[in-house]
């Protein structure tokens, strides 16, 4: 009908309308073409930053409860020898930082407000890098502890003068370095805990088999650090418990393979 109408009209009237449609449908693919391309580059920016996220998180999630659980022995057996008045040689204990990898999720946390990384996902990082910088901290106080030791000269008695200073200063020492050793227990278990949760959100926006992919390309890491077979197994199995025996199998095949290495369990 619109068709019938145009050439109805003059000839000038006709070819200026002919025109005018044609700019604006080709304004129109125009907009919609860089409209999808400008989609196509979020969601490729998306997919990069969550698998980015996700390889960070789950070097967390798989090694901090250890680290929990070894620091909380530590702090029972540091609580024993202060009871008993003695004093643990903490000054080996000392973290040089960057103690921690954590690049990714200061990246994401700078997309604040972007279609990259959501709300949800956002607060839920936000809380985690808090965390983070808290055991940090612990740490950078533990570590300027262990440097206050003092080494008592054996010509002194610990009980009397000089020596008895330095006794006590040591003793005053070792007992702040406990609670911040106790506090870098907690810390360490509450990233664990943050970190699992945010994978859970990575895995359901990943979708299955983008899933797999990162999860073989995060077991490269332990086949090929030099690590026995036998314990990343077990680190699997009890951090990727949704995959079976020949599941992890393949996936160190497909490695194996990629990089030319060989493991034995």
């Amino acid at each position: 009908m619109f068709i019938r109408k145009l050439f109805k009209i003059g000839d000038k009237a006709k070819w200026l309308t002919l025109e005018l449609l044609i700019v604006f449908i080709g304004v129109y693919l125009a907009f919609l073409f860089q409209s999808y391309a400008e989609d196509k580059k979020i969601d490729k920016e998306k997919e990069k930053v969550l698998v980015g996220l996700k390889l960070e998180l789950e070097e967390f999630r798989t090694s901090f409860e250890r680290f929990a659980d070894y620091q909380e022995e530590k702090v029972k057996e540091w609580d024993s020898l202060f009871e008993a008045r003695e004093v643990a040689a903490y000054y080996g204990w000392r973290y040089i930082e960057p103690q921690y990898n954590f690049k990714i999720i200061e990246y994401a946390l700078n997309q604040k407000g972007t279609d990259i990384v959501s709300f949800e996902l956002y607060s839920s990082l936000s809380s985690l890098y808090s965390e983070i910088k808290k055991l940090e901290h612990a740490e950078r106080l533990m570590t300027e502890l262990g440097m206050e030791y003092n080494l008592i000269p054996g010509d002194l008695d610990p009980k009397k003068g000089e020596g008895a200073i330095l006794a006590a200063e040591n003793r005053f020492h070792f007992f702040k370095f406990k609670g911040f050793a106790r506090d870098r227990t907690g810390m360490l278990r509450r990233v664990q805990g943050a970190s699992s949760s945010i994978i859970e959100l990575i895995n359901l926006e990943l979708g299955p088999e983008r899933t797999k992919e990162v999860d073989t390309k995060f077991l490269e890491r332990y086949v090929n650090g030099g690590i026995q077979l036998n314990f990343v197994k077990e680190v699997f199995d009890q951090y990727f418990p949704y995959y079976s025996d020949d599941d992890f199998e393949k996936m160190v095949e497909e490695i194996e393979e990629r990089t030319g290495t060989s493991q034995t369990q």
